[in-house]
């Protein structure tokens, strides 16, 4: 018999899965479906290294066992191919992006297809191609007809290494604290700039209504809630002396409102642009707002010093008549809440701070455990937990809890506000100044209006003007001016619009975010023209059974793609309310040292190298057997030996097989594996699995020989993890049809159980000998086999037996004294 030859072997069934696609899903079939999606790499850089295909094997392990088992499965494969990644590549290389896009996608395909995953290539995708961003263009249309999407201008986060702004999820906290970029780990600051944004906030309690109808894990739940940071509370107005203006504050702690001592407005946001020509200290406080508005976000919050400029206004309290002064603060963030905060010091430890450097009156309204109720003039009397209301008329003796609920009905009553819920979700900031992108689809009128490019409601005009293509440009490089490289082709920006009128096109483009926020959708129909899918295969498909990603997409992509899919659901483009059923995140692939495989560390490992050392059936046993899909695995080229030796193990067993062949020992080792790889695959378990075909494959060496029967079945439950060497065996038996589509083997329960089992023996606690039995054995015969052991004799030997207890199928223990 020939030695395993996987070059020969992987390359003839390649050739062959590409001409009849095994892995094909069938729309309406009869057997019932499983819709399994892996989240779409971005193709650029060099290729794929073996981080990104944990992404895809164990979920192809998964896809395979089910088609096998009766299961009508789409299992598709894509390409994220528009943004930074790609275009960050193309400019460092001088290539246009087109072209290096192109080009990783053939090295990516090439590498997942290297490593036998059984993605329904006939519903491949790519962001890039028009025929797909047509219709991104079309979502983003209905999104601004239905008002969902605005051009503002607002503080927008600049990355100046990236030359483009950042949504806020674009942007992370390093270990130092400090702010960067998600992509790429770069500095931010804040910039004022006019931008088109998506307005997710008002989606914001459908997305967490939404978390209650899916399986995802709490952790995934969790962070997504925080990130939308729903708060109940109330907006409170308070009159301004002299005036007839009135400023407006959200507060969750309405019951502390009796120690309110001052107001600080954020120097940034619409109400301090309302009360500045009524300030009295305007011009210094003009001065401090230029100072303010100089620092970035980090500093401002992170500072401890806390400074601010009076505005000569006065707010009143309407609780006590008290009037609390109107400062502009550096600590006050615009973007949060109303722009502006009531400062209660006593019981808020920034208040605190900045009442002490204004020198503005502290007054304590809550008593806590510790029972003080003296003046607070320290720091470490600042009282912030939960306590008894004092020193606040109607609500004194309460409970804060009680009281706030007290405060927030009189306040209602009294017509000083109104109950309201907010959330820390902003709007999504949907303009990037950058060149590989969706182009935006509006166009800028002269009178200052903005009109769609065709009418998304007349599918003639969608026909005809959809989708709008990427131009060339001279030059893709971006800039530091916020200016988007399509701005440099002025026979493309310069255009007409409806009425025949010269206009100007939107010149910046969509995040890559965009494409990736629907992929899911157009695999279930990826070659219609008249639609982004057909809604009758919406339904069928609908929604994605099994997702499997990355954790950094928590809030980005996962909570993105939400939000685009509610919107569509509630269009009637759409038959479910959430796109996917189950969420599963990866760990990460860590290098021998325990840190991180990252290109920066240049300790990546290029798959390539593996598959043509060991083959790609060996690569993937040791991707399942690495560890649990969803925690962090480091990689040991001897596990991966480790598992070249056992697809070596499972070629030479074709020369045991016979068909006369039984042997009792394996036949409980077979339908104990069948069992037990079953059961895990099921349960995502594939890292178990592969010690199961290790122990089978030994059981079968040391007997010496395997029946046809369990030969097959073997091959079987094999196959979903190594696709090609299982697909030659099986073509070696004759068979003429795919191994991959045959059905899943069954095990029998009766032939579970073995013969004899393995039990230990004790002399006074100590093991010093383990002994067969007949697994009926009762204690006289248990007994017995172990005095009969030359091993566990010579410690009895001279001694007085005192006790002996037998432990049915696990143990027997002799005491002994002497």
């Amino acid at each position: 018999m020939d030695k395993y030859n996987h070059k020969q072997v992987e390359q003839k069934w390649r050739e062959v899965w590409e001409k009849n696609n095994p892995t094909r899903a069938e729309d309406f079939s009869k057997k019932p479906k499983k819709f399994i999606l892996a989240e779409f790499p971005y193709p650029s850089g060099e290729g794929l290294h073996i981080g990104h295909l944990m992404r895809y094997t164990m979920p192809d392990v998964y896809s395979r066992k089910l088609r096998m088992s009766g299961f009508n499965v789409m299992f598709p494969m894509g390409w994220d191919a528009f943004g930074l990644p790609a275009e960050n590549y193309a400019v460092k290389t001088g290539v246009h992006p087109e072209i290096t896009t192109k080009k990783a996608i053939t090295t990516f395909k090439r590498q997942l297809q290297e490593m036998g995953f059984g993605f329904d290539w006939e519903r491949e995708i790519a962001t890039t191609d028009p025929k797909y961003y047509k219709w991104t263009q079309w979502i983003f249309l209905k999104l601004w007809e239905a008002g969902l999407a605005e051009l503002k201008e607002e503080p927008v986060w600049w990355c100046e290494d990236l030359k483009t702004v950042l949504a806020n999820e674009e942007v992370i906290k390093n270990e130092k604290g400090e702010l960067i970029s998600e992509r790429g780990e770069k500095p931010v600051e804040r910039r004022m700039l006019k931008q088109w944004v998506l307005k997710m906030p008002q989606y914001a309690e459908k997305l967490i209504e939404g978390l209650s109808t899916v399986d995802f894990p709490e952790s995934i739940k969790h962070a997504q809630i925080n990130w939308i940071g729903k708060s109940e509370g109330i907006n409170i107005s308070y009159e301004i002396k002299d005036t007839s203006e009135k400023i407006t504050i959200f507060t969750t702690r309405p019951d502390t409102n009796f120690g309110a001592t001052f107001i600080a407005l954020a120097p940034e946001g619409g109400q301090l642009e309302k009360l500045l020509p009524l300030m009295p200290n305007k011009a210094k406080v003009e001065k401090y707002i230029k100072q303010a508005t100089a620092k970035s976000e980090l500093d401002r919050i992170a500072s401890k010093e806390k400074t601010g400029e009076f505005t000569g206004l006065y707010a009143i309290n309407n609780l006590n008549g008290r009037e609390m002064p109107i400062y502009v603060s550096d600590f006050v963030i615009g973007t949060v809440g109303t722009g502006a905060l009531v400062g209660v010091p006593g019981h808020d430890m920034r208040d605190f701070d900045f009442a002490k450097a204004m020198g503005i009156d502290i007054l304590r309204v809550v008593v806590g455990s510790d029972g003080d109720t003296s003046e607070i003039t320290e720091a470490s009397q600042v009282q912030e937990e939960e306590g008894k209301m004092i020193n606040s008329g109607f609500l004194d003796g309460m409970d804060i809890h009680d009281a706030t609920q007290k405060i927030m009905d009189h306040i209602v009553e009294k017509g000083w506000g109104e109950k309201v819920v907010n959330y820390k979700l902003r709007d999504w900031l949907f303009s990037r100044q950058r060149y590989w992108g969706e182009p935006i689809p509006l166009i800028h009128k002269e009178n200052g209006e903005v009109e769609a490019v065709c009418d998304v409601n007349d599918p003639q005009s969608v026909k005809e003007d959809l989708p709008l293509l990427l131009p060339q440009v001279p030059d893709y490089t971006p800039s530091s001016d916020a200016a988007s490289p399509l701005a440099k082709n002025e026979d493309w920006v310069n255009t007409v619009d409806s009425e025949g009128k010269p206009a100007k096109r939107e010149t910046n483009t969509m995040p890559n975010w965009a494409g990736s926020c629907w992929y899911y959708l157009r695999y279930i129909d990826p070659n219609n023209d008249q639609a982004f899918a057909d809604k009758d295969k919406l339904k069928y498909w609908l929604p994605v059974d099994k997702y499997f990603g990355g954790s950094e997409h928590t809030t980005l992509h996962l909570l993105y793609s939400r939000f685009w899919h509610k919107f569509l659901f509630d269009q009637g483009e759409v038959p479910t309310s959430e796109p996917y059923a189950w969420r599963m995140n990866g760990g990460l692939l860590m290098g021998t040292d325990g840190s991180k495989m990252s290109k920066s560390k240049g300790n990546v490992l290029n798959p390539d190298e593996k598959v043509s050392a060991y083959g790609a059936d060996a690569v993937r046993l040791y991707i399942n057997f690495m560890s649990p899909y969803d925690q962090n695995a480091i990689w040991q080229e001897g596990g991966l030996k480790a598992c070249r030796r056992l697809i070596e193990d499972v070629w030479n067993l074709q020369s045991k097989v016979s068909d006369s062949f039984a042997d009792r020992a394996v036949e409980v080792a077979y339908h104990k594996m069948v069992k037990n790889v079953g059961t895990m695959v099921d349960e995502l378990k594939t890292n178990t699995a592969v010690s199961e075909f290790m122990m089978f494959a030994n059981k079968v060496k040391e007997v010496g020989g395997l029946s046809l029967t369990q030969w097959e079945g073997f091959l079987k439950v094999l196959a979903p993890f190594a696709p090609f060497i299982t697909e030659e065996l099986w073509a070696a038996l004759g068979h003429n049809g795919s191994i991959h589509l045959e059905s899943w083997p069954e095990y029998d329960e009766s032939k579970l159980q073995e013969d004899n089992i393995t039990i230990a023996v004790q002399v006074n606690g100590k093991v010093r000998d383990t002994i067969s039995i007949p697994v009926d054995a009762d204690e006289a015969a248990a007994l017995g086999l172990a005095h009969a052991s030359e091993k566990v004799a010579k410690f009895l030997e001279g001694k007085q037996v005192v006790k002996e207890i037998y432990v049915k199928g696990k143990i027997v223990n002799i005491v002994v004294k002497g």
